[in-house]
C-alpha cells in the first residue's frame, strides 16, 4: 500500500513548492515512483514540476455528466470513466502527475464520484509513494477516496495569524472521514534569527508537532519569478535541505511505527 503524504495551507503559502520538493526527494533521491495529485483547484504543481497538464478529473467529471447516447462504442460509462483516468494521468521521468481540477458546478455528481472514487483510490495502491498537494482544507480529496493519510504536513508562514489558520486546518482535517496518522506543521519563510515573541508562544501553545523551518529564499523566489521547475534547483538549495531533512525524519518515524 502506498505511503501517502498530504501537504496543505491557505493559498500563497508555499505548500505547492514543498509538494513539488518532496515528489522530487521521494523519485531523485529514494529512487521511488510518486504518483503526484494536484488536489488544489488553483492547480500550480504541474508548473513547479516543469509539466504540462492537458487533463484533469474535473474535464472528466463534466465529460461524463453530459454524456448521455455518445460513449465510444461497446463501452460502458464505467470504462469509460477508467479510460479518461488513465488519459488525464501525465507520466513523467519518477512521477506521474494526476491534476483534480476546478470544483464541481451545479447537477448531481454522485454516480460520477462514486466511479471516481473507486479508480482513484484503486490506481493510488499502485504506487509505492502519493503526494498531495491538497487545498487548505480536505474536502475537495475526501469526495474522492477513503484512503488513510500517513503524514499531514500543514504549511504556513511564522505570523501569529499563519500559525493560528495552520491550527484551525488541522483542527478541520480532523472531522473528515479520512484518518490521518501523523500531522505535523512546516513553517516557510523564516528569517535567519528565527522565531520569537508572539508567534514563538503560539507555536509553544500549539497542538501540533512543529517539523520544519524553511527559511527565507532569494534563490527560490527567483527561480520561481522566472517559471523554472523546482527540479533544476540546486541540490544544496537551503529550502530543499530542509524540506528533505524533513521528509526523511518523518518517513523514518512512519517506518518504524508500522508493524514488521
Amino acid at each position: 500500500m502506498a505511503c501517502t503524504i498530504a501537504i496543505c495551507g491557505k493559498g500563497g503559502v508555499g505548500k505547492s513548492t514543498l509538494a513539488a520538493l518532496a515528489v522530487r526527494y521521494l523519485a531523485e533521491e529514494l529512487g521511488r515512483t510518486v504518483l503526484a495529485v494536484d488536489a488544489d483547484p488553483n492547480a500550480t504543481l504541474g508548473l513547479m514540476l516543469g509539466v504540462s497538464v492537458d487533463d484533469t478529473v474535473a474535464d472528466l467529471r463534466e465529460d461524463t455528466l453530459g454524456q448521455k447516447d455518445g460513449l465510444p462504442a461497446g463501452m460502458t460509462k464505467t470504462q469509460y470513466v477508467e479510460y479518461r483516468i488513465q488519459q488525464a494521468i501525465g507520466e513523467h521521468k519518477g512521477f506521474d502527475l494526476l491534476t483534480m481540477g476546478r470544483p464541481e458546478g451545479p447537477g448531481c455528481y454522485c454516480y460520477v464520484n462514486n466511479l471516481l472514487r473507486t479508480f482513484i483510490e484503486r490506481l493510488t495502491d499502485d504506487y509505492p509513494f502519493v503526494v498531495i498537494d491538497n487545498e487548505a482544507g480536505m474536502e475537495h480529496l475526501s469526495r474522492r477516496t477513503n484512503h488513510s493519510v500517513d503524514l499531514l504536513l500543514v504549511v504556513a508562514e511564522p505570523t501569529v495569524v499563519g500559525v493560528a489558520t495552520a491550527e484551525r486546518i488541522a483542527e478541520l482535517t480532523q472531522a473528515l472521514p479520512i484518518p490521518v496518522r501523523r500531522a505535523a506543521l512546516v513553517l516557510n519563510r523564516v528569517q535567519p534569527d528565527g522565531v520569537h515573541g508572539a508567534v514563538r508562544e503560539r507555536l509553544d501553545a500549539l497542538d501540533l508537532r512543529v517539523v520544519g523551518h524553511l527559511p527565507v529564499d532569494p534563490d527560490l523566489l527567483a527561480s520561481s519569478a522566472a517559471g523554472d521547475t523546482l527540479l533544476s534547483l540546486a541540490k544544496d538549495n537551503p529550502t530543499y535541505t530542509q524540506a528533505r531533512a524533513l521528509l526523511a525524519a518523518e518517513l523514518d518515524a512512519i517506518r518504524a511505527a508500522r508493524p514488521a
